[in-house]
């Protein structure tokens, strides 16, 4: 894929969660697109992929939304480096491994979020155990859709790096 095809993508998914994404909803959640595919591109092609997306994603998402600048891109490299730390773990159940990782890392990425966004920009937004299961359920959801598209790419490029004799 490469860090620019990855930044370029971060941006349209960014623009994506800010408008079409946030006008869906469950219990107070909604998809969190950037974040879904940052953990994706992690666990499925690559830490420096992930890291790209995230950056750049996050930044979008910062600028569109009129958060404090730096506050969705924090959460978000916190969570691709953990995910890229724990890949060896997760990838001894292959094709689960991206749907576990979002299980993990979307309680983590709120959380950092939400206390990021409360430091720089008072009063803090009310953080509910509800709101953190619906936003793993969408999530989870909308990676379960998204992970065979990668999954099909990764296997296309492992192929076209194998030599021929």
């Amino acid at each position: 894929m490469g860090p620019v095809l990855a930044a370029v993508g971060a941006a349209i998914a960014a623009l994506m969660e800010v408008t079409v994404a946030s006008r869906i909803h469950l219990a107070d959640a909604q998809p969190q697109i950037v974040f879904v595919i940052a953990i994706l591109l992690t666990l499925i092609i690559g830490f420096e992929e992930g890291m790209t997306w995230a950056f750049v994603g996050g930044l979008f998402v910062d600028l569109l939304t009129l958060r404090p600048l730096g506050s969705t891109v924090f959460g978000l490299l916190v969570v691709v480096g953990l995910a890229a730390a724990v890949s060896p773990i997760l990838a001894r159940i292959r094709f689960a491994s991206p749907l576990v990782g979002i299980i993990v890392f979307t309680p983590v990425f709120i959380v950092l979020s939400t206390v990021t966004i409360g430091l720089l920009r008072p009063p803090p937004p009310a953080l509910r155990v509800s709101n953190v299961a619906a936003a793993m359920l969408i999530n989870v959801t909308f990676g379960a859709l998204v992970a065979p598209l990668f999954i099909a790419v990764r296997r296309r490029w492992e192929q076209k790096e194998r030599l021929s004799w």
